[in-house]
């Protein structure tokens, strides 16, 4: 009996990601890899909860490694925009990386909002990573109980 091992490497799944990967990276038509600085970098789009309350809409949005400071928030025309930056962290030392996947660069967000809002008391809170912003709704639109006779 012989005690060969295949390599992990070349099993067909293997295979048919590597061709994968490829096929995908002659359609994209940006680098998500900077080799120059060997980090991840791009356009992402932060994972996004949006929450109806009868007050308001809550719309929390994870930003893990983003900085308060390289976050924007802005209302005009019913459309609500997230902008930011996350930094890629500068490396003083030479590091060999067995896996690197954190992808850094700008983000934008646009979230149409109803008309039955009230745009003056929109507020927006960052704490541990979580941009949370509030969206009152006007008096108006708020649900209001229906006496039956």
């Amino acid at each position: 009996m012989s005690n060969l091992t295949k390599d992990p490497s070349m099993t067909p799944i293997r295979n048919l990601r590597r061709e994968m990967d490829r096929l995908f990276d002659d359609l994209v038509p940006f680098r998500l890899f900077d080799e120059e600085r060997n980090i991840a970098t791009g356009v992402w789009n932060p994972r996004t909860d949006i929450i109806e309350t009868d007050n308001d809409f809550i719309i929390n949005v994870d930003l893990p490694g983003v900085k308060k400071q390289d976050v924007a928030v802005n209302y005009q025309d019913n459309k609500l925009s997230i902008t930011g930056e996350r930094k890629a962290e500068e490396v003083k030392e030479k590091k060999d990386f067995l896996r690197k996947e954190r992808i850094y660069g700008n983000f934008h967000r646009v979230y149409t909002l109803p008309q039955s809002i009230d745009p003056n008391k929109i507020t927006a809170n960052f704490k541990d990573g979580i941009l949370t912003v509030s969206v009152p709704k006007t008096e108006e639109s708020k649900p209001k109980q229906v006496k039956i006779l």
